[in-house]
C-alpha cells in the first residue's frame, strides 16, 4: 500500500488515500480510510463514490462481516453508510478499504471520493450527496487516452488498438512513478504504512515491541526528540508507559535516606522525612485498562514483566524500582 497522500490529525478524525491517483478504464482502484475517534457512539461514516464505479469489495480491518448498506442514486453515484460503533472502540483506530472497478469512459475525467461523519444516515430523498461541513475529499484522474500517444505521430491518436496497447504499459509504470513522487510520506510517522513503522523507528532509536499498538507507535516516533531530551527522568518514564498502556501512571522518586533522631542528623538533600526512603529508588504505580490484557494476549504477570522490561530500559542503570499494576 502506498503511504497516505493526505495527512493531518488535527482537523479530521480520519485520513484518506487511494492506491493510485491516475488510472485507466476497467482498472481496479482501492480507497483506504483510517479512522481514529474518541467516541464512535451513534456516529455514521458516510463514504461517497462517484458514478462509473462498480464496488467489488468492502473490507474492515479485523472484521469478516462486510454487510454494509450501499445507497445508489442515478446521478450522484453510490454512498456507503458505516456505523462506526460496530467496528471501532472508543479512542481506537481502524482502517476501511473499498475496492471498485472503473467502467469505460469516452474522455478524460476526474472523479471525487468524499467522506464525512454524521450522527445519522443522511436523508436519501432526491439527491443525497450535498457536501457537508467537515467532509474530506480525494480525487482520481481517469485517462480515456494514453499519455504516451503524444510521443507518436498524430495518426496513431485515432487508433483505438494503439491507445489501449499503450495504456497497458502506462498502467504498469504509473504506480511506480506515484510511489516515487510520494516518497516523502514514507518518512512521516502518521502517513507511512504500518509495515514501515518499525523501520522508521530505527531511524530515531525507537525499536518498539510488536505488542505496541500501531497508532501509539506513530505518536511515539513523532515525539522521539522530546522523549530523548528527558530520557532517564520520571517525565519520560511516565510518557512512555502511558503511551504503551493507555492508562495512568504515578511515579514516586526516593532520593534520600530516612531521618533518624539521635544519630548524625544534618538536614539537606541526603535526608528525607517519613519511612521507606532509599536513595535512587523509584516506585511506579499504574492503572491499566483490563482491555490491555486482551489486546496483548498476556496474563497479568506477563504484562507486568513486560512493563518492567520497559522501565529497566529507561531508568538509569543504578536505579532500583518497584512496580504495582492495578487493572480496571
Amino acid at each position: 500500500m502506498s503511504p497516505m497522500a493526505i495527512g493531518g490529525r488535527d482537523r479530521y478524525p480520519f485520513e484518506l488515500a487511494l492506491d493510485r491517483y491516475v488510472c485507466y478504464p476497467m482498472e481496479e482502484v482501492t480507497l483506504t480510510i483510517r479512522v481514529r475517534l474518541e467516541n464512535p457512539t451513534r456516529t455514521i461514516m458516510c463514504i461517497h463514490l462517484p458514478q462509473k464505479l462498480e464496488i467489488e469489495d468492502i473490507h474492515m480491518a479485523g472484521f469478516s462481516d462486510n454487510n454494509l448498506t450501499v445507497y445508489t442514486h442515478d446521478f450522484d453515484g453510490k454512498m456507503i453508510a458505516v456505523p462506526l460503533a460496530k467496528y471501532l472502540k472508543p479512542g481506537g483506530v481502524t482502517e476501511f478499504q473499498v475496492k471498485a472497478r472503473l467502467h469505460s469512459i469516452p474522455m478524460n475525467h476526474t472523479m471525487t471520493f468524499t467522506v464525512w461523519m454524521a450522527q445519522d444516515v443522511p436523508d436519501l430523498e432526491g439527491s443525497f450527496f450535498i457536501e457537508p461541513r467537515g467532509s474530506r475529499s480525494i480525487e482520481l484522474t481517469v485517462k480515456a487516452n494514453a499519455d504516451y500517444l503524444r510521443f507518436l505521430p498524430e495518426l496513431y491518436s485515432y487508433d483505438d488498438f494503439v491507445n489501449r496497447f499503450l495504456m497497458m504499459f502506462e498502467s504498469f509504470w504509473k504506480p511506480i512513478n506515484q510511489q516515487i513522487s510520494l516518497g516523502e510520506n514514507y518518512y512521516d510517522p502518521y502517513l507511512t504504512p504500518d509495515v514501515f513503522l518499525n523501520w522508521l523507528g530505527t531511524w530515531v532509536g525507537m525499536e518498539v515491541d510488536e505488542t505496541f499498538p500501531r497508532d501509539r507507535v506513530r505518536d511515539l516516533i513523532k515525539n522521539a526528540i522530546p522523549f530523548y531530551h528527558s530520557r532517564g527522568t520520571a517525565e519520560s518514564l511516565r510518557f512512555f508507559l502511558e503511551m504503551y498502556s493507555g492508562g495512568k501512571v504515578e511515579i514516586k522518586e526516593r532520593k534520600a535516606h530516612n531521618m533518624v533522631l539521635g544519630g548524625p542528623m544534618g538536614l539537606g538533600d541526603g535526608i528525607a522525612l517519613g519511612v521507606d526512603n532509599k536513595p535512587n529508588t523509584v516506585m511506579v504505580n499504574m492503572t491499566v485498562p483490563i482491555s490491555e490484557l486482551d489486546r496483548t494476549g498476556f496474563s497479568k504477570e506477563k504484562y507486568a514483566k513486560k512493563i518492567k522490561s520497559f522501565i529497566r530500559s529507561i531508568v538509569p542503570a543504578h536505579t532500583v524500582f518497584s512496580l504495582t499494576c492495578k487493572y480496571v
